[in-house]
C-alpha cells in the first residue's frame, strides 16, 4: 500500500536510539512503527521513563489536518492495513478523524491536532493508541476565555463511540467551564488503550492561577509540595503545563510539564544541560542517561530511493507528583523526517559516499558557502514560481478564516517587481506576475471591489493596498477594477492621515460574529504599518491630499528612536523599513531617514542579522527588511559596512531549495487592543484573537528576502567602484 513505512525512518536514527533504548524496546517500537506509513506524519516521539531501573518507553505520532484522511482510510493512495477496519477501537478513530478532515465540521475548526500515543507495556497485536487532540483555543476577547462545549457534545462521544458516564461529565464541564482566565486547555486526551473511565486535561497558565484552581475543583492533593514541586522546575523552562485526570473526581496524580517556546534554541543556549543536570542533582535521572540524551539532538541524512533529513530533538520534560509517592520524571523527544528537495551538489555528494550521514552540522543543511547574487535570485524565484497551487495563488499562513492567498499573492507579486538575473528568469517573472494579477481580477465578489486575507473576510486596506502596488507594476492602475479598489482604499483613510485595516466594524464583526457591544476600534483604528506600505504606492495613483496626510501621519508615528511600531506585525523593520521609503520619496534628505538607519544600524548585531525572540540566531525576514532600510542611505561608511554584513549572512542562510526559513511573524490582536506591542501573551501557532503566526510554506519570508537583495542588486550595479559589490560577494 505504501513503499516506505515509519519502521524505515526508524531504522534511521537507530544508532541514535541505541544509547537509550534497549535492543528489545527498540524491536517492540519497530513492530508498532511498521503498521503505519511515513507519509501519515512528519513528527514523531518518544515518552521515556528517566528512573534508573525503568527503560520504558512509549511512541507517539504527530497527526496534523492534511494526514487526518490517512488515519480515516479515507485517503486516496494512502491507508492503514485493513485489520484497523475491524477493531472497535480504531473504528471510533477513522469516525473521529474524518469528521475532523471535513472542512465543513465543527471539529474541523476547533482541533489544530493530535497525537497517537502507544503504550508499550499494554501493545497487543494490534497497536491500540491513545488519542491527545489539541483545541485551537479561539478567543473573541481577552477577557472571554474560548468555549469548550464542543469537548464534551461533540468529540469525546464521536471518539469513545458513546456518551460519558454523568459523573465523569459533569465534573469535566465543572473543570473546563471554571478554568480560570488566562488559561486554556493544551489538550484533552482519552486513553483508549486503558479500561480507565477518565479525561486527561494539559493545561496551560499560570500555576499562580493552575493550583488554587485544582483545589477549588476538589482535589484530594497537598497543594504546597506540588506548588514546590513546579517551582523548583520553573527556572530552567520556559513554561510549565499541568495535566490533570478527571474522572469523577480529579485524580490525585498531576503530571507537571516544563516546556520550550522554540524547538531548537534550548539545546543551542543550554538550557536542556541545565535542566538535565538539576534532574542528576536530585536523583531523578542518571548521569549517563543525561549525557546520552544531550547528544541526541542532531540532524542527518539518509538515501535509500528517495533523500530524507531527519531532525533529532528534546521536547519537554514531565515531573509526576503524587501526594504518597516520590516524584518520577519523563522526558519527551523525538524527530522530524521530511524529504529533501533540490540537494546541492555537494551535499549530494556526500550523501553518495554513505547510506546514512549521522550528525551533519546544521551548517551544511543549507547551502556550504555563499552564493553568488545571481544564482541566489534565481534559486529563490524558482522555488516562489514553484510554490504556487494549482490555480496560480501563492497561499500562506494559517489562521481561523484559512490559508492566505489575496493578501499573499498581491505581496508576492509586488516583491517580485525589479527581479532580474537573467533574461529566461525575467521572462517567468512576468508571466508569473501578469498572472497574479489577472487571478486578482476574479476575485470580483466584494461590493466595494476590495481585495483581503482570502475570498471569506471583509476586504481590507492592507491586502488592497499591495494587489495595487502590483498593478501599478504591470501599469494596470488605470484599469476599471483597480480605479474602484483605490476609491474603496481611499475610505479607510482616517482623520489623522493614516489607514485602518477595516473600513467599518459592522462587517468584521459580523465575519467573526462578534456581540454587538463588541470593541474593535483596535482593527478599525489607523496602523502605521498598514499605512506605511500604502504610503509606498507610487506617486500619480493616490488624490495629492492623501498622500500629504499620509506623511504627517507616518511622521507623527515615528518613535524618538528613529523606528516605526507595527500593528499587524511582530517585527518593527517592516513598518520602519517601508515609513522611512515612503518619506524619502517626497523628502529624500529629511532628517527622519537619518534617525530610521541609526535606529537600525542599533538593531543589527555584528555579524549582519536582526537577533528576535523566535529566531536569535537571525531573523531573516527582519533583516531583509533592515537590509532595504539601510540601503536609503548607503553612502554612510557604517551603513556601508553594516550592508557588507547583512548580505552576506542573508546568502549564507538561503536553503537548498531556494528559500529562507520562515520568519515572517504576523500577529493576530485583539479587536480592541490599540497597542499590541504591550500585549505579551501571544499564543504560538494559534489561528485567531491572540495568535502569533509565521509563514508555514515560507514564501512570505523568501519573497521579502528576494526583492531586498534585488534591491542591493540594483544599487550596486549602478556604482562605479565595482570593489563595493565585490567587497560585499567575497
Amino acid at each position: 500500500m505504501w513503499l516506505y513505512s515509519l519502521e524505515h525512518s526508524l531504522n534511521q536514527i537507530e544508532p541514535n536510539l541505541a544509547p537509550l533504548i534497549e535492543p528489545n524496546v527498540l524491536e517492540q517500537l519497530k513492530a508498532i512503527s511498521r503498521f503505519f506509513p511515513d507519509a501519515l506524519t512528519n513528527t514523531y516521539g518518544f515518552e521515556y521513563r528517566l528512573a534508573s531501573a525503568s527503560s520504558k518507553v512509549d511512541f507517539a505520532i504527530h497527526v496534523n489536518k492534511s494526514e487526518a484522511a490517512i488515519v480515516a482510510g479515507c485517503h486516496p493512495t494512502q491507508r492503514l492495513p485493513e485489520i484497523f477496519d475491524h477493531h472497535p477501537a480504531w473504528q471510533q478513530i477513522q469516525q473521529f478523524s474524518a469528521v475532523w478532515a471535513d472542512p465543513s465540521s465543527l471539529l474541523h475548526y476547533h482541533i489544530n491536532n493530535l497525537w497517537l500515543e502507544f503504550d508499550l507495556e499494554n501493545a497487543a497485536d494490534l497497536p491500540i493508541p491513545g488519542m491527545l487532540f489539541r483545541p485551537s483555543n479561539i478567543y473573541t476577547s481577552p477577557s472571554i476565555p474560548p468555549k469548550y462545549e464542543w469537548i464534551w457534545k461533540q468529540a469525546l462521544p464521536l471518539l469513545l463511540g458513546n456518551t460519558l458516564p454523568t459523573r465523569v461529565e459533569t465534573k469535566l464541564i465543572q473543570c473546563l467551564t471554571c478554568l480560570p482566565i488566562p488559561c486554556t486547555v493544551f489538550q484533552v486526551g482519552v486513553m483508549l488503550s486503558r479500561n480507565i473511565q477518565a479525561v486527561r486535561l494539559c493545561l496551560m497558565g499560570a500555576p499562580s492561577q493552575l493550583i488554587p484552581y485544582l483545589a477549588a475543583m476538589g482535589w484530594q492533593g497537598n497543594t504546597q509540595e506540588l506548588e514546590a514541586s513546579v517551582n523548583a522546575l520553573t527556572p530552567y523552562v520556559d513554561g510549565i503545563i499541568l495535566s490533570i485526570d478527571v474522572g469523577e473526581q480529579i485524580y490525585r496524580r498531576i503530571g507537571i510539564e516544563g516546556i520550550y517556546l522554540s524547538r531548537y534554541l534550548p539545546c543551542v543556549n543550554g538550557q536542556w544541560q541545565s535542566l538535565l543536570n538539576y534532574l542528576v542533582q536530585t536523583g531523578l535521572c542518571e548521569a549517563q542517561t543525561r549525557d546520552a540524551l544531550l547528544q541526541y539532538s542532531g540532524y542527518s541524512l539518509a538515501k535509500a530511493v528517495h533523500e530524507r533529513i531527519y531532525v533529532r530533538g528534546l521536547n519537554h520534560i514531565k515531573l509526576l507528583y503524587h501526594p504518597s509517592l516520590p516524584v518520577a520524571a519523563k522526558i519527551y523527544f523525538g524527530v522530524m523526517h521530511q524529504p529533501v528537495s533540490l540537494l546541492s551538489s555537494s551535499l549530494s555528494n556526500k550523501i553518495q559516499s554513505s547510506t546514512v550521514t549521522p550528525n551533519l552540522e546544521p551548517s551544511t543543511l543549507l547551502l556550504a558557502q555563499a552564493r553568488s547574487l545571481d544564482s541566489a535570485l534565481s534559486d529563490a524565484v524558482t522555488f516562489l514560481l514553484a510554490a504556487r497551487n494549482s490555480e496560480g495563488w501563492w497561499t500562506d499562513f494559517h489562521l481561523a478564516a484559512g490559508i492566505s492567498d489575496e493578501w499573499v499573492t498581491g505581496y508576492v507579486g509586488t516583491m517580485l517587481s525589479g527581479v532580474s538575473d537573467d533574461r529566461a528568469s525575467d521572462d517567468r517573472i512576468q508571466t508569473a506576475m501578469k498572472q497574479s494579477w489577472k487571478l486578482l481580477q476574479t476575485r470580483n465578489h466584494r461590493a466595494n471591489q476590495t481585495w483581503g486575507y482570502n475570498r471569506f473576510p471583509p476586504g481590507d486596506a492592507d491586502s488592497t493596498g499591495w494587489a495595487i502596488q502590483l498593478a501599478a507594476v504591470m501599469g494596470e492602475t488605470d484599469s476599471s477594477r483597480a480605479q474602484q479598489a483605490i476609491r474603496s482604499l481611499l475610505a479607510h483613510q482616517r482623520s489623522e492621515g493614516g489607514f485602518s485595516t477595516y473600513e467599518r466594524p459592522e462587517a468584521i464583526r459580523a465575519f467573526i460574529q462578534g456581540a454587538p457591544e463588541q470593541d474593535l476600534t483596535g482593527w478599525c483604528g489607523s496602523h502605521p504599518c498598514v499605512s506605511a506600505a500604502i504610503a509606498t504606492i507610487p506617486s500619480g495613483i493616490l488624490p495629492p491630499d492623501c498622500r500629504a496626510a499620509l506623511q504627517t501621519y507616518l511622521q507623527s508615528t515615528q518613535s524618538a528612536a528613529g523606528g516605526w511600531s507595527a500593528y499587524w506585525w511582530q517585527d518593527p523593520e517592516y513598518s520602519t523599513a517601508l515609513a522611512a521609503e515612503a518619506i524619502t520619496v517626497d523628502q529624500p534628505g529629511s532628517t527622519r531617514i537619518t534617525q530610521a538607519v541609526e535606529w537600525g544600524l542599533s538593531r543589527l548585531t555584528t555579524e549582519g542579522y536582526i537577533a528576535t525572540s523566535d529566531h536569535p540566531a537571525g531573523s531573516p525576514f527582519a533583516t531583509a527588511w533592515c537590509l532595504r532600510l539601510l540601503l536609503l542611505q548607503p553612502e554612510n561608511p557604517q551603513v556601508q559596512s553594516a550592508i557588507h554584513s547583512i548580505v552576506r549572512w542573508l546568502l549564507d542562510q538561503q536553503r537548498s531549495n531556494g528559500s529562507w526559513t520562515a520568519s515572517a511573524r504576523l500577529r493576530v490582536p485583539f479587536p480592541d487592543d490599540q497597542d499590541p506591542d504591550r500585549f505579551d501573551q501571544w499564543v504560538y501557532h494559534g489561528t485567531i484573537q491572540g495568535s502569533l503566526v509565521f509563514d508555514c510554506a515560507c514564501i512570505f519570508t523568501t519573497a521579502t528576502v528576494l526583492q531586498a537583495l534585488a534591491k542591493f542588486q540594483r544599487y550596486s550595479s549602478q556604482q562605479t567602484d565595482q570593489g563595493f559589490r565585490d567587497a560585499v560577494l567575497a
